[in-house]
């Protein structure tokens, strides 16, 4: 793999950990996940925040597999879709340029990287 596909990969990484994970916590995206469960709104909110630390761990360990990749950037444009179907969702706020920038901006990227993965 080139440079640039490493890059390309992290940037990718950085759009869904940093950007979009981080505008989930401003958003609230608990709510959704949690809806229906006993949880109150804190329980909810640490929860869905403790369990990105594993998941964080999860993609740092495999930043280099080719196949995690793969997983990744498909993740990645599914995850656009999934979003893009609950648009309307009551408890799904993602709906402004700056949330679609990381959702839409990372299927986008995950699809370049995808073709130029199997391009190489």
């Amino acid at each position: 793999m080139e440079h640039s596909d490493d890059l390309l990969f992290l940037i990718n990484v950085a759009m869904l950990v940093i950007g979009h994970e981080l505008d989930a916590i401003h958003k609230a995206e608990w709510r959704f996940f949690f809806a229906a469960t006993a949880l109150s709104n804190e329980q909810a909110y640490r929860l869905f925040a403790a369990l990105h630390v594993p998941l964080v761990l999860l993609i740092l360990w495999n930043l280099h597999s080719w196949h995690f990749q793969i997983g990744f950037d498909l993740f990645l444009i599914v995850h656009a879709g999934l979003h893009w179907f609950l648009r309307k969702h009551p408890l799904v706020n993602f709906n402004n340029w700056f949330s679609w920038l990381w959702i839409y901006g990372g299927a986008l990227l995950g699809a370049v990287h995808l073709v130029r993965l199997f391009a190489a």
